[in-house]
């Protein structure tokens, strides 16, 4: 015989039985709805404006034929407290699907073996304490083939919160730097890369540094010559005491602002010129598209903080002279988990909200008085003083 729906899924909606041990009675309450919730790197704090932040991801897969909906979220504290509610409109902003885009409307819909990533983004109140534990409860909604439509809440997966990030010092000196597709920009924070058969976001936290001029331009001149970029050429410095685990240094440079169908990158020569430190402690600094030609250090070097490693360049995917920084758990530019970082001391001058800054056809001005900060993650766009 046929069933009309997996098995698998009629579990999720039979009464659980009423007899059994004592044990049994105590144990906790069984859900079998038909989805598989991972969390593929617990989260660590960082700083930014003064308030702690959890950036992490829920992978959620569909084990039913029929299609799911995602309903709501809360995330919880040791003690069972909601931290944070995601009604659906949150939702919705807050998914992303494996696979093909979903048509607008379906955004909380995964369809029957599809994978969804819901990618948490947990600002606690100024002052609050980071809990060392996050759980999470979930509410899908499944309309099955005769028309019945469930609702189910279910606890998912408990995740530890690790220790606070590394501080580091800057990968580079000066004013006018801008922090682009920063801090939970879906540019970097979305950006899945399969590796040797395991998917990776390398680029969590990464930052693509760019300069203003004392004009607050990006771009001063011809757009198709890299010059035209105040950054070009800026000296890259080592942010701790640490080794060099390997170097390109010979890959051409891209001219100015070039499209992307005009660049050929592969999993070795995204990042372009490139220098890998090794932190420590399972950390490990990369930097990325640098001038070829430039890189001051080998492999197996020690070098000290501060040190000048190379010169900004536009080497690589990039589509104008900046520099790719990350911090990740394997010296490899795609194939690791992104680590948070804390800078150690920056000026905060304001915040680049207008992309046409970024396009070359807007003037930054800054609307506020610069503030010093210790120890933490520049926000999106934050154009900062670097010691």
């Amino acid at each position: 015989m046929k069933l009309p729906y997996p098995i698998l899924a009629l579990l999720a909606f039979a009464p659980l039985p009423t007899g059994g041990s004592v044990a049994m009675a105590e144990a906790p309450a069984l859900s079998g709805f038909p989805v598989d919730v991972a969390i593929p790197k617990a989260p660590a704090p960082v700083v930014t404006d003064g308030r702690a932040r959890l950036l992490y991801e829920l992978r959620v897969t569909n084990f039913h034929t029929a299609p799911i909906d995602l309903a709501a979220l809360d995330l919880l504290d040791d003690a069972g407290t909601v931290l944070a509610h995601y009604a659906p409109a949150d939702l919705a902003a807050m998914i992303g699907t494996i696979g093909p885009e979903p048509t607008p409307g379906t955004e909380r819909t995964l369809a029957g073996g599809r994978t969804g990533v819901v990618f948490i983004d947990l600002a606690l109140p100024a002052g609050a304490k980071v809990p060392a534990r996050l759980g999470h409860r979930l509410t899908f909604s499944l309309t099955l083939p005769d028309g019945k439509t469930i609702e189910r809440s279910l606890t998912g997966p408990a995740t530890p919160v690790d220790a606070p990030a590394v501080v580091i010092a800057p990968p580079l000196a000066g004013d006018g730097w801008l922090a682009a597709n920063g801090l939970a920009a879906p540019d970097h924070r979305r950006s899945w890369n399969a590796i040797n058969g395991r998917a990776h976001l390398a680029q969590r936290f990464a930052i693509d540094w760019v300069r203003l001029d004392n004009k607050g331009r990006f771009l001063a001149g011809d757009p198709g010559r890299n010059e035209s970029y105040p950054g070009y050429g800026a000296p890259v410095l080592a942010v701790a005491d640490a080794r060099v685990v390997s170097i390109i240094d010979d890959l051409p440079e891209n001219a100015g602002a070039n499209p992307q169908e005009g660049r050929r990158p592969t999993v070795e020569t995204i990042s372009g010129n490139t220098v890998i430190l090794d932190l420590g402690n399972g950390a490990y600094a990369l930097y990325g598209h640098l001038q070829p030609g430039s890189v001051l250090v080998h492999p197996g070097e020690a070098v000290h903080t501060g040190q000048v490693l190379a010169k900004l360049g536009n080497s690589g995917n990039s589509d104008a002279p900046h520099l790719h920084f990350q911090l990740m758990d394997a010296p490899s530019a795609l194939g690791a988990e992104g680590l948070p970082y804390a800078i150690a001391r920056f000026t905060v001058a304001g915040v680049a909200s207008d992309p046409a800054v970024l396009d070359g056809k807007a003037a930054w001005k800054t609307s506020g008085l610069p503030h010093a900060v210790a120890a933490e993650f520049p926000d999106n766009n934050a154009v900062v003083s670097l010691p």
